[in-house]
């Protein structure tokens, strides 16, 4: 499925097809541990004794866990924003791992939907060795007027760098009743 003919089709085609020489060297990383997994389903409303059989433990205590951050508790590269009947303001708050050359710089690139305001803190990511980890906040704003002509909008988050293109799909979409 290609993103160019299929711009509905975000959830299909998610970050683009992988290719295997650049896998091998992504520049950076989106770490994510067990415990980033259960914050994120806690958020969902999973209670813990569903929670239990999947961890491999007798009990999973949700309102014990320090809650993951943002909007979708999880440290992903896609962010996704349910837009239903008002206007809705969601940040992400992401962290992530170069793996890439000690000296890097990454520049962002927003390209958001008609109708959609999309912003990154900070706008450049610098690092001086490998292994390095930074943190930056993406802020989207919609309106249910954005969504007129379609059920899926989508717009995305590029960093940049001179050996490394690293994208984020940001989706907005409106929930099925």
């Amino acid at each position: 499925m290609s993103q160019k003919l299929h711009k509905e089709a975000e959830f299909a085609y998610g970050a683009g097809q992988v290719n295997p020489q650049r896998a091998v060297n992504p520049g950076l990383v989106y770490d994510m541990n067990d415990m980033n997994y259960i914050q994120f389903l806690c958020h969902e409303g999973y209670s813990g004794s569903s929670l239990a059989p999947l961890v491999g433990s007798k009990s999973v205590n949700c309102s014990s866990l320090i809650p993951g951050l943002g909007y979708d508790a999880l440290n992903y590269p896609t962010m996704q924003l349910s837009l239903k009947n008002e206007p809705t303001t969601a940040v992400f708050r992401r962290r992530v791992t170069n793996v890439g050359p000690p000296l890097s710089i990454y520049n962002a690139t927003i390209r958001a939907p008609k109708g959609v305001e999309i912003t990154v803190r900070p706008m450049i990511l610098s690092f001086t060795r490998t292994l390095r980890k930074r943190s930056f906040t993406v802020v989207v704003k919609a309106k249910p007027s954005a969504m007129s002509s379609s059920q899926v909008l989508s717009g995305s988050l590029v960093w940049k760098s001179p050996l490394h293109s690293v994208r984020s799909p940001i989706l907005i979409y409106s929930p099925l009743d």
